[in-house]
C-alpha cells in the first residue's frame, strides 16, 4: 500500500488583492478594449470565482527556493533523510521562471534542481518532471503509487509547483484567476492508513486541445507569447462533464459509492466550478445535491488557482488544521480530483 508519510507547503510572501488590478486595461481576444473599468471587471471575476486574493512569489526570486522549502518540509514532516527518497516527482507548466524576463528553462529539469538542492547523493533516486496540467501532481502521486507498487521504490517525494505570476497577461481578465504556490508529499510503501485504494486517468486532447494554452497578449504590441489563456466557458463544460465520470470510475474501482467518501479535494479552478462538479457527481450518484454538503474544503477565495500546487497545498492545510472548520481523522477516505488543460482530468480514492 502507498500512504502518506509527510506533507509540506509553501504559501508565497506577496498577497496580491483583487485591487491591484482595478488600473489594469482589458482587452478581449480580439484586440478590442472591454468597456468596463479594472475594478468592475475584477468585482465581476470575483462575484463569478469567489477570488478576493492570491499569492505571487518574489519577483527577485525564481521558482526553485518555494520548490526547496516546500518539499524541505515535506521530508522533515516525513521523519526521513534524503538519502532515504527513492524518487523524486515535481509537476509544474513551465519549469523554473526566470527572474527579469518572461522567460522560463527546463534544462536542467525541476526535479534534479530539487534532488541537488536537498543533497541527495544517492544516484538510485530517479529525478525527473511531469507536465499534466493542473493535474500533474496527482498524476505524479499515481506515478508514484505504480513505482512503489513494481517494487522500484519505496518512499518518493512528489512536488507540484506553480509560479503563474510571471506568465499573466496584464490586458487580459483571466490573469486574475492564477496564483503562485507549492504542495508537496512523500509517499511511503506500507507507511499509515490504507493508503492509495484506486485511481483513475482520463486524457481526451481532442478538439479541447487549446481550451488552456499559452499565447500573446490580448492587447497588440505586447511583446511575448507565452501568456497564460483560456475558454473559460469550454473548460467549465469540459470540467463539470468530466471530473465527475473519472471520480465516479476511480470510486467503481475501490467498490465505494459517494456515500463512503468522507472529504472530496477538488481542484481549486472556481468556486461555482467546484460547486458544479459536485452537484453533477451527485446527480451521477441519483442523491440529493446537499449531500456533499461539508466535505468540499476551497482554498480558491484566498490563493487563487494554484495549479498542480493547489490539491498538495490544501492537502497539508488540512493535515495541518490551518484550513478553517475542516480536519482529516483516522479512518476517512479523502478522494482527489484535478482538470486542466489537455485537457485531462484523474481522481485518486485515498484511506486515511
Amino acid at each position: 500500500m502507498t500512504s502518506i508519510k509527510g506533507t509540506g507547503s509553501v504559501l508565497p510572501e506577496l498577497v496580491v488583492p483583487n485591487s491591484e488590478f482595478h488600473s489594469n486595461v482589458f482587452y478581449d481576444k480580439s484586440g478590442a478594449a472591454l468597456p468596463v473599468s479594472g475594478e468592475a471587471a475584477a468585482a465581476k471575476l470575483e462575484a463569478i470565482s469567489g477570488i478576493r486574493e492570491r499569492r505571487y512569489v518574489p519577483f527577485d526570486q525564481d521558482s526553485r527556493p518555494l520548490m526547496t522549502e516546500a518539499a524541505t518540509k515535506a521530508v522533515e514532516d516525513s521523519g526521513l533523510a534524503p538519502d532515504e527518497l527513492d524518487g523524486i516527482i515535481v509537476a509544474h507548466n513551465a519549469g523554473n521562471i526566470l527572474i527579469g524576463e518572461q522567460a522560463f528553462h527546463t534544462v536542467p529539469n525541476m526535479a534534479a534542481y530539487l534532488k541537488h538542492a536537498l543533497d541527495v547523493t544517492n544516484h538510485e533516486c530517479f529525478a525527473y518532471d511531469i507536465l499534466f496540467a493542473c493535474p500533474g501532481w496527482l498524476q505524479g502521486v499515481i506515478q508514484a503509487h505504480q513505482s512503489i507498487g513494481a517494487g522500484d521504490a519505496e518512499n518518493v517525494l512528489v512536488v507540484g509547483i506553480e509560479v503563474a505570476s510571471r506568465m499573466l497577461d496584464p490586458h487580459d481578465v483571466d490573469s486574475m484567476i492564477l496564483g503562485d504556490g507549492c504542495g508537496a508529499a512523500v509517499f511511503s510503501k506500507d507507511g499509515p492508513g490504507k493508503g492509495v485504494i484506486s485511481h483513475a486517468t482520463f486524457s481526451h486532447a481532442n478538439k479541447d486541445l487549446e481550451n488552456i494554452y499559452l499565447g500573446r497578449s490580448n492587447k497588440e504590441g505586447v511583446p511575448g507569447s507565452c501568456w497564460f489563456k483560456m475558454n473559460g466557458r469550454e473548460v467549465y463544460r469540459y470540467a463539470t462533464t468530466w471530473v465527475p465520470r473519472v471520480v465516479k470510475k476511480a470510486l467503481d474501482k475501490a467498490g465505494l459509492g459517494i456515500a463512503d467518501v468522507d472529504m472530496f479535494l477538488f481542484h481549486q479552478a472556481n468556486e461555482k466550478l467546484i460547486e458544479a462538479v459536485g452537484n453533477h457527481l451527485a446527480e451521477l450518484y441519483g442523491v440529493e445535491q446537499d449531500s456533499l454538503e461539508g466535505k468540499l474544503p476551497m482554498t480558491i477565495q484566498f490563493l487563487g488557482n494554484t495549479s498542480v500546487a493547489t490539491i498538495p497545498t490544501m492537502l497539508d492545510l488540512i493535515l495541518k488544521r490551518n484550513l478553517d472548520g475542516y480536519s482529516i481523522s483516522e479512518g476517512d477516505t479523502v478522494v482527489f480530483a484535478s482538470v486542466g488543460a489537455g485537457m485531462h482530468c484523474n481522481a485518486v480514492v485515498y484511506g486515511f
